[in-house]
């Protein structure tokens, strides 16, 4: 059984609404409810009439969430991720979700200067971040052979399908299926009336309205290395909050070091240089990547890159525990 099929078994559960201490005259309360789906607990809260039923909302939104885990996993066997991994030719027809998908990760893969790539599974496997997290520390030459078949531009994708030349190529949709498929919640969420939102997965956040008692939602931003500190706290009314950092999935060696599931596509090591990267930005998918492709930046650099850039924001802290941010945060 892989990993994401034994997630597959785990049962959302259910809360009930529940009124937040406030005076609002139309009787809004809050309905909440957890899923545990895609290695991660996604916590969808809704601002409703008291009368509204939720129901048939959560069975949507697990039913959602159910088959873009089934799908998008890299390490599940019927998945559409696998079907590309393990193909027997370079050519393969995919779906109209996961074409929009690559063609998304290719262009920001050039935007970032390929620190973005959506090839590095061949690495996560290697340093032991998908199942094997007892992998020894890689030798300095597998890592070289390894990084050979690591290359986005290695992917061509068009209406016919997704082309990749080399057979030792893997995809990997890790650091931007979150933002498609929260982006896909808040669709369906508006689709069905309901504009007062936020949903959490693993942390990483879209919001749209405001809380029952018509205050803004308010999101935390936690600090890397005392999980029960924030650096932040924000008011969120609209727009995504995602952040990233080598404290989720990391190995610390007997000497110290800290070796994490964020890597430098041009290395084959994780990223060294920051603890935590936030990034706040309109849209839940760019957000999701450039908090993962910014990462292996200094300090300075991603602040230059957000600063140019008026529909960003971000809030980081570096490997010395220094706490940075943009002009506009």
């Amino acid at each position: 059984m892989t990993r994401y099929s034994a997630i597959s078994l785990l049962i959302s559960v259910s809360l009930t609404l529940m009124p937040f201490s406030c005076n609002n005259n139309d009787g809004r309360v809050a309905g909440k409810r957890l899923f545990f789906r895609m290695d991660t607990m996604v916590e969808v809260t809704v601002s409703v009439s008291r009368r509204y039923d939720p129901a048939p909302l959560w069975r949507s939104i697990d039913s959602l969430l159910t088959q873009c885990e089934k799908r998008f996993s890299a390490l599940g066997d019927s998945s559409e991720i696998n079907a590309v991994n393990t193909r027997t030719s370079n050519t393969l027809p995919v779906s109209a979700q996961l074409t929009e998908m690559l063609r998304i990760g290719i262009a920001y893969g050039d935007t970032l200067d390929g620190a973005f790539d959506i090839t590095v599974l061949p690495l996560k496997i290697l340093w032991g971040f998908c199942e094997n997290d007892s992998a020894p520390i890689p030798a300095s030459s597998e890592i070289s052979a390894t990084l050979q078949s690591v290359n986005y531009k290695k992917i061509r994708v068009n209406d016919d399908g997704v082309f990749i030349d080399d057979p030792y190529t893997r995809v990997d949709v890790g650091g931007i299926a979150k933002g498609f498929v929260i982006k896909w919640l808040a669709e369906l969420m508006m689709a069905r009336g309901i504009n007062d939102f936020l949903i959490s997965a693993g942390g990483d956040i879209v919001a749209a309205g405001r809380r029952p008692d018509g205050a803004p939602w308010r999101v935390g931003v936690r600090h890397p290395r005392r999980p029960d500190e924030l650096i932040a706290a924000i008011p969120v009314e609209s727009g995504a909050v995602f952040t990233s950092g080598d404290y989720e999935r990391a190995r610390i060696t007997d000497d110290g070091r800290r070796y994490h599931h964020i890597f430098d596509p041009s290395s084959g090591y994780p990223c060294g240089g920051n603890q935590s990267l936030t990034i706040r930005a309109a849209d839940p998918i760019r957000a999701d990547i450039l908090s993962t492709g910014l990462f292996c930046r200094n300090a300075e650099g991603i602040l230059s890159f957000v600063n140019e850039r008026a529909d960003l924001e971000c809030l980081g802290v570096d490997s010395t525990g220094t706490i940075f941010s943009s002009s506009g945060w």
